[in-house]
């Protein structure tokens, strides 16, 4: 009986035993996991901290490009965003000028456009979507958008302005990429038109970058 009680007892110590070691061993290996997790997850960040820039400066880049190739004054980007539907049915409610090159004359405008309001912008935005491009004079005003519009152009000392939506590869809008001809640049009218191909090559491009990012 004495022996079955000793052999009992050493049972449940190696019970005991083997529970404690195998309780540490799950704590280390969870310790370790989410240690390796953390790693990993910093490791991610890091890799897409490396593609936004590169994207930021291939974008930066054609639209260098394209102020050489149009003989443009400014080059930029606006992106739609926060939003589900405006006033007028548009699926965004802000705009934002992300990118931007300039010529050796003109002036930088980025700071100025920062979650602009679509809808106080709303015919001009539905021309971009509902067409390949969009050409504004600002001094025939032949077009009927907003006199807001015509304002905001002129405050930033736009002549000619053209326009053309960016996509992303579900044909929706994101955006859109647009060049001025400001005061002193007086392009000739094929000149103008011959940069439109340029702009929606541009939009093209950049469409693909903002996909990825």
């Amino acid at each position: 009986m004495e022996d079955i009680l000793k052999a009992i007892s050493t049972y449940g110590l190696a019970l005991v035993i083997s529970g404690v070691v195998i309780y540490f061993a799950i704590q280390f290996g969870h310790v370790h996991l989410e240690k390796f997790k953390q790693k990993r997850l910093i490791q991610k960040h890091d890799e897409l901290a490396i593609l936004r820039k590169q994207i930021s400066s291939t974008i930066n880049a054609l639209l260098e490009r394209t102020v050489l190739r149009a003989h443009a004054d400014r080059v930029y980007v606006f992106e739609l965003h926060n939003g589900t539907t405006s006033m007028g049915g548009l699926p965004f409610l802000k705009m934002t000028n992300t990118y931007e090159a300039l010529g050796e004359k003109a002036q930088s405008q980025i700071h100025n456009r920062e979650n602009m309001p679509m809808q106080m912008y709303s015919s001009f935005i539905d021309a971009i979507y509902n067409n390949d491009y969009i050409v504004m004079d600002v001094e025939n005003r032949t077009q009927d958008y907003s006199k807001l519009i015509y304002e905001t152009l002129a405050a930033g000392d736009i002549k000619i302005t053209v326009r053309c939506k960016i996509s992303d590869l579900n044909k929706k809008v994101i955006g859109y990429v647009g060049i001025d001809f400001c005061n002193g640049n007086n392009p000739r009218e094929e000149d103008v038109y011959e940069s439109v191909k340029i702009v929606q090559d541009t939009a093209i491009e950049v469409g693909a970058l903002l996909t990825v990012k």
